[in-house]
């Protein structure tokens, strides 16, 4: 028991850092912490994943390919569902509370020697490195936070890069345009390192960098119909640059390339979750719905964080939904009054506000029930597990990684 208080205090502790309101102008702090470490990532190779959308699942589908191949892979991903032990992982087993207790408590002295305050995500990011070390994994598949140039996971010498998408979010953080956020992304490519670059991720920008750097560029240029035909191509292609140096079997790579991370058209009887949380991750959701379930009445369930783009997400939903629940949560989430503004137009009969997400999730799923309407749980991260716990609890977890890639009905 005395771990477990131990673990608990130390999240709350975590959970509890202030976001930084201001723009992070340099890696100083990170690589001064990198350095105190004596430099963690240097003892294994690291792949390294940034784009706006699909990054997570590009991320898992190589761990997993290589993991299925013998090797021993660490996954470090965000945000989470459930628990922050998900975001790090060494052969798809999560971290411990015991070892996120030593290992953050670790950091903290480091920290307080250097002076430094870090962010959750720093604390969350060193906690991977370090652990990945400790365990001697073979190798490492690492997910950028948010951008690339300035991320927290910067601090890496991968054997190989990856960009998955670009598109309009975090434009305070990464700028006004496509091409000024593919810079920011660029910023994970180092000197002769290969990158693969998907459909959506094939800006000038990034050409540059990589042309300046000497980067081989490799890249997927075919559509698709659904958009983790996409990410399984995109993760192909990088698995395909490290057969010169890990032995990847064609059997791993089929049965990696089918699995999905958990809230990502993930489906379960007539419910489908899917974090998609801005415009291009919401058409790409009602592209697949309208690919898979061309026939179905959809009621959605949604929920957006703060510094989402959630009126042009709502716009998208509104012309497919025969009604939409709106639903409040945490602190991180857009009111039910900012949600429901941007339905102002429509007939008040087309939405309703719910002041949680139990609510909201009950009240969609026992009017689909009876109509034979498909409910789509989609937006936040945040909603997710609540959701799934609500909706199917002794099937919430994770059906994407029960090796079914869709479900049709």
């Amino acid at each position: 028991m005395k771990n477990m208080s131990n673990y608990k205090r130390i999240l709350k502790h975590l959970l509890e850092i202030p976001p930084s309101k201001e723009k992070i102008c340099n890696l100083e702090n990170v690589q001064s912490l990198h350095k105190a470490l004596s430099c963690p990532t240097s003892t294994y190779p690291t792949i390294h994943i940034a784009g706006t959308n699909g990054k997570g699942s590009v991320s898992m589908k190589i761990a997993k390919a290589l993991e299925y191949s013998g090797y021993r892979v660490g996954l470090y991903t965000s945000p989470h569902i459930s628990s922050p032990r998900e975001r790090i992982c060494i052969n798809s087993e999560f971290i411990s509370e015991e070892e996120i207790v030593c290992g953050v408590e670790k950091l903290f002295q480091v920290c307080q020697k250097l002076g430094l305050n870090l962010s959750f995500f720093e604390f969350m990011t060193f906690l991977a490195f370090e652990f990945f070390c400790e365990k001697r994994v073979d190798i490492a598949v690492i997910e950028t936070g948010l951008g690339g140039r300035l991320d927290a996971t910067n601090v890496l010498s991968p054997i190989l890069t990856v960009i998955t998408s670009i598109s309009k979010e975090h434009m305070q953080l990464l700028g006004q345009n496509l091409e000024k956020i593919a810079f920011e992304k660029a910023g994970i490519l180092k000197p002769r390192v290969p990158v693969v670059l998907g459909p959506r991720a094939r800006f000038q920008s990034i050409y540059n960098h990589a042309c300046a750097l000497n980067c081989p560029v490799y890249y997927v240029n075919k559509v698709f119909h659904f958009f983790d035909e996409e990410n399984s191509e995109i993760a192909k292609r990088a698995l395909e640059q490290l057969k010169t140096d890990f032995r990847v079997t064609q059997k791993a790579i089929d049965q990696a390339l089918i699995l999905r991370p958990s809230c990502r058209f993930e489906i379960c009887e007539e419910v489908i979750f899917d974090a998609a949380h801005n415009p291009e991750a919401v058409f790409y959701l009602l592209q697949a719905l309208h690919y898979f379930f061309p026939q179905r009445r959809l009621r959605f369930v949604v929920g957006f964080s703060k510094d989402k783009d959630y009126e042009s997400c709502l716009e998208l939903i509104a012309p497919v939904a025969v009604h939409v629940h709106l639903v409040q949560g945490n602190d991180r989430l857009t009111s039910i009054e900012d949600l429901s503004f941007i339905l102002k137009d429509a007939p008040s009969s087309f939405y309703t506000c719910h002041q949680s997400i139990e609510e909201g999730v009950k009240a969609a799923f026992s009017i689909a029930s009876q109509a034979n309407e498909l409910t789509v749980v989609c937006g936040s991260f945040y909603i997710m597990q609540e959701a799934k716990n609500i909706t199917y609890p002794t099937k919430a977890f994770d059906l994407n990684m029960q090796g079914a890639p869709i479900a049709f009905s």
